[in-house]
């Protein structure tokens, strides 16, 4: 189980090499998915040519079938329903995926996906949730060599305390009762 501490900016490297930015979302009623982390992937190899992204729990663990938007200029119109909470990012057109049982999905990118020098990544990235808002990372896409990139959004429900936290309280009680016990003993 790893809690993580949601991103305010993205890592230098990040800004640098994709000129990416993160957009940060207010949170719902419900809560939100934060971005937690984001770092690039080789270019050789199995990551490599991809935006892939994993969803978690508060508690660290993997969400299936969460609906993540890979949006680009050219990908597919989708129509928001009216129960949803939140607006994400215009346009809404996006490839959007669900994530698998693992948490974890992608999008392949091909040669219209490598980023030219000085201009950000055509891809931007989010979670598609009705009741959740998400943070938003524009300029995604992969450099020139295959280098990729991996995000993690983790969600933040309103009103769930995530058990680490919940088991510090428990033990910081249990350390209080026990120096009230032995006092008297």
């Amino acid at each position: 189980m790893k809690i993580y501490e949601p991103l305010t900016v993205l890592p230098e490297n990040i800004q640098f090499d994709f000129l990416a930015q993160l957009h940060q979302a207010y949170a719902t009623e419900a809560g939100m998915f934060s971005l937690v982390d984001i770092k690039t992937t080789p270019g050789q190899g199995s990551m490599g040519q991809r935006i892939s992204v994993l969803a978690l729990d508060e508690n660290g663990f993997p969400i299936p079938n969460v609906r993540i938007a890979f949006s680009f200029d050219t990908a597919s119109q989708f129509i928001l329903e009216q129960n949803y909470q939140w607006i994400p990012p215009y346009p809404h057109q996006a490839f959007l995926v669900y994530t698998n049982g693992g948490g974890m999905c992608d999008m392949v990118l091909g040669p219209e996906g490598v980023i030219r020098a000085g201009r950000p990544g055509g891809v931007t990235v989010y979670a598609l949730e009705p009741e959740y808002s998400s943070d938003v990372v524009a300029g995604c896409g992969m450099l020139a060599d295959h280098t990729g990139m991996f995000l993690t959004f983790q969600l933040r429900r309103a009103g769930v305390q995530p058990l680490g936290q919940r088991l510090a309280l428990m033990e910081e009680r249990l350390a209080t009762l026990e120096s009230a016990v032995n006092a008297f003993v």
